[in-house]
């Protein structure tokens, strides 16, 4: 006891004669040989003499042990509850910032859709019933959307009705296939006029979590301008025929025969033209949404270990009211004992920091009510020796009452946490949540009323409450993220087009596989260069240097409306020159602001090359046609204004000339023709059997009147092939005039024949001139292809070995040369004997 607080109080009551009162003090003691801490409400009463003067002290003392515990108790409890409370105001501040990214999200991917600049649409189920259709395919369908949302694709667009691919969908719903119809024609009233439009639609299967096809998304890409294209050279190959029938009157006055040139020049213009419509698709956004996901799911893992922390408190506050409930039990049981009738438990009920209560008898009449019980059921005293459920007439039928009545009824003790009671506080009914514990109150050995201990938790249940409604609202959105980045990924992925995404700043933020083949480059050298980046140099479609402001993304950034079709070329450090078509789409964000951009774009260096190889061959072609007319003009207008003046040898010199001129063209129009059948694959062969000595010697006799060399034939007479005589008789005499043309130095000219096993024979024509170089072999049965000899250039349209290789191959045999430089060339030709 020596040291201790009580003793000087003891002795300050003693000197001052004044009382002193002291709860919940602290006093250590020793009980069965260890020391033990108590508390106690202490009263020191000074007892004074008539004299005044004090003669002693009464000393009276209260142990308060375990009420001090249940303040203590019930002070962590609030200081924890005051912790959730800031955590749950942190969690709800988290969940806000998530929702409004998702929200931008979504509109980003909504924005990317909607900008798309072709047909796309997304179909549910196996009826392909449409769930949302962007602007360009409206176009495309001719119809309002709101007319067209919950409706079958087939009413929508009935011409599919007609094509034979349901076999196919069935693939795209049990093979997760991608299912294309190229040129599907459409002849509806939607379009203006009577034209036909063509359409190449992709069907690409959309999968859900579990791996299944749950949608589709189809495009619709317009090639009617392409397939219109390739239709021409049937119409060209109608006028160059009846330009042949009208060889005999070119002696017609010049401007006559100029305009009938200019025509055949145009028709061929058109015969290659090869344009197409860039396929573009909306957003992938996959690797721009990279880093917001990767800090969404820190918030998400951050978010889930808070409520892991919080449920741990929830299960601790839980802990700690069953043992304050228990606790409480435990005081009243014990003070019930101890005390000497309702005086003590009025003691013990008033000074309780919960809300106590007692009710005694059928009626339940309310004999105690501490002030935290009147607070708590929104009362004051004047409920004190009035029943309950008429003083509180709400409770009658609820299950808090009923536990109450069942405890009175029986002698059970009954508790429950968090249960739902509705009281009428401030002039409402009011749903509040409670736990509470109800004691028998026991007098001469039976059940004469109930000890209704409680403590309201709604605050606690609410914000527990409201977290798990806004984690539930927060998975939905995550899982709803989740799919529309799926369905993204899928939709980017497999894009025949390159997909690249930039931020505000001009950095590549994405491409997809498509432009990563294209550029050459992987993911993570993409990402270090901006779309103008001085590593590969971008160039006018004339070759010279694109300024950075005339780019189609600089364009579409500084408008912030798209560009389509934009042609620009290439030029990597260690690659050869490619040219690339780019369609460039603004990103916005919900305010309208610029947050990047979107480029599609495609190769187009076959086209682009093809484009030039048309205007090369338009060129050679207007320049050889145009020799041999102009020569045959003049011999027949000299003829025509000199015809009497003239000498028979000097006529029959300009006749000559004249059918060498005709000769001439019409073997370069009748080259033309072979071209067009052959790429339509309209040549017919005439098979039969003959002897190839018979053809040698035909086509030497042939030769052998314009050409002055000399043309060996190493051949066995009894070799004899199947096949179409003219034709092979037509290649055999190419390689011949070719032999003679470019090798005028070479003295002889070989024709060899050898078998090769027992079903195929070789023949190659032999020359000794200067020879071609390797690199441009590969080349020579090229169509429009022409090569240089010693830097001497020959006329021609570069369509000679074309044809001469197209009619090998329609007899199922091979063709090629070998040549060296200074020795001369070899052509030859296999065919099946």
């Amino acid at each position: 006891m020596k040291g201790q607080s009580f003793a000087s109080l003891l002795n300050q009551a003693w000197q001052s004669g004044e009382s002193y009162r002291s709860p919940g003090l602290q006093f250590t003691m020793e009980l069965g040989g260890k020391l033990r801490t108590s508390y106690f409400d202490f009263i020191y009463q000074p007892i004074k003499d008539e004299n005044g003067m004090v003669y002693c002290i009464l000393h009276t003392a209260l142990d308060v042990t375990r009420r001090v515990a249940a303040e203590q108790l019930l002070k962590e409890k609030e200081e924890k509850a005051q912790l959730i409370n800031r955590a749950l105001l942190s969690t709800n501040s988290a969940m806000q910032q998530t929702h409004n990214r998702l929200i931008y999200y979504q509109h980003r991917m909504q924005e990317l859709t909607r900008t798309a600049p072709i047909g796309l649409t997304i179909l549910q189920g196996r009826d392909l019933i449409i769930e949302t259709a962007n602007p360009f395919m409206l176009d495309i369908w001719g119809v309002a959307k709101k007319n067209i949302i919950g409706a079958p694709l087939m009413e929508v667009f009935p011409v599919l009705k007609s094509q034979d691919f349901s076999r196919q969908l069935d693939r795209v719903f049990t093979l997760a296939k991608i299912m294309s119809l190229k040129e599907v024609s459409d002849s509806s009233s939607n379009w203006t006029g009577s034209e036909i439009r063509y359409f190449d639609i992709d069907f690409h299967p959309l999968l859900d979590l579990d791996g299944k096809v749950s949608s589709i998304m189809a495009t619709f890409l317009d090639v009617t301008r392409h397939i219109k294209s390739r239709l021409k050279p049937e119409e060209s190959e109608l006028d160059l025929q009846e330009y042949n029938k009208n060889l005999g009157v070119l002696n017609q006055e010049p401007d006559t025969d100029n305009k009938q040139l200019t025509v055949v020049n145009e028709e061929y213009t058109s015969v290659n033209e090869q344009l197409e419509q860039l396929n573009k698709m909306i957003r992938n956004l996959n690797n721009q949404l990279a880093t917001p996901n990767s800090d969404l799911e820190i918030s998400n893992n951050d978010y889930r270990s808070l409520n892991l922390e919080l449920n741990r408190s929830y299960g601790r506050l839980e802990r700690s009211n069953k043992e304050l409930l228990i606790f409480n039990k435990q005081i009243n049981t014990q003070n019930i004992r101890s005390m000497d009738g309702e005086d003590g438990l009025r003691t013990l009920i008033a000074q309780a920091p919960i809300a106590m209560m007692l009710v005694k008898g059928e009626d339940f009449i309310v004999t105690m009510a501490n002030a935290p019980m009147l607070e708590l059921l929104g009362r004051d005293e004047a409920i004190i020796g009035k029943p309950l459920f008429e003083e509180l007439p709400e409770l009658i039928g609820q299950p808090a009452a009923n536990k109450l009545i069942a405890t009175y009824k029986d002698g059970r003790e009954r508790a429950q946490s968090s249960a739902p009671v509705t009281l009428q506080r401030n002039g409402k009914l009011e749903e509040g949540y409670f736990n509470f514990n109800y004691a028998p109150y026991i007098e001469g050995g039976r059940v004469t009323g109930v000890i209704d201990m409680a403590l309201e938790v709604t605050a606690q249940v609410l914000t527990i409450r409201e977290r798990e409604e806004r984690l539930a609202e927060k998975m939905i959105l995550e899982e709803t993220l989740r799919s529309s980045e799926q369905r993204l990924q899928g939709i980017l992925e497999t894009m025949a087009e390159g997909v690249g995404i930039i931020d505000l700043t001009g950095q590549l933020v994405y491409a997809n596989p498509t432009a990563q083949q294209i550029l050459g480059l992987s993911q993570s050298e993409i990402k270090d260069r901006t779309y103008d980046d001085p590593k590969w140099q971008n160039l006018r479609l004339d070759g010279s240097p694109l300024p950075q402001e005339e780019h189609p993304m600089s364009i579409m950034m500084r408008t912030k409306k798209p560009v389509f079709d934009y042609e620009i070329g290439v030029q990597p450090p260690d690659r050869d020159r490619l040219y690339i078509s780019i369609n460039a789409a603004p990103i916005l964000s919900q305010d309208g602001q610029l947050t990047g951009g979107i480029g599609t774009f495609m190769d187009v260096t076959t086209r682009r090359m093809m484009s030039q190889d048309k205007d090369d061959f338009i060129s050679i072609a207007s320049h050889e046609l145009k020799t041999p007319v102009t020569s045959l003009k003049a011999s027949l207008q000299l003829l025509e204004r000199s015809h009497g003046r003239l000498s028979e040898e000097r006529r029959v010199k300009l006749v000559s000339q004249s059918i060498r001129s005709v000769e001439t063209l019409s073997k370069l129009i009748n080259d033309l023709l072979d071209t067009s059948r052959m790429e339509k694959g309209q040549v017919k062969l005439d098979k039969k059997v003959f002897p190839l000595t018979d053809l040698f010697k035909y086509c030497k006799a042939s030769l052998e009147a314009a050409i002055s060399k000399k043309i060996v034939i190493n051949c066995e007479h009894a070799i004899r092939i199947n096949a179409d005589e003219q034709q092979i008789g037509q290649v055999l005499i190419n390689f011949i005039t070719n032999a003679v043309k470019y090798a005028p130095q070479s003295p002889q000219i070989i024709i060899q024949v050898t078998k090769v096993g027992d079903q195929e024979i070789k023949v190659s024509v032999k020359d000794f001139g200067p020879g071609i170089a390797q690199e441009k072999l590969t080349h020579l049965f090229e169509r429009y292809y022409r090569t240089e000899y010693s830097g001497q250039k020959f006329s021609g349209l570069g369509l000679g070995l074309y044809i001469s290789s197209e009619i090998i191959k329609s007899h199922g045999g091979q063709i090629g040369a070998v040549s060296e430089i200074g020795k001369g060339s070899e052509f030859w030709f296999t065919l099946p004997v």
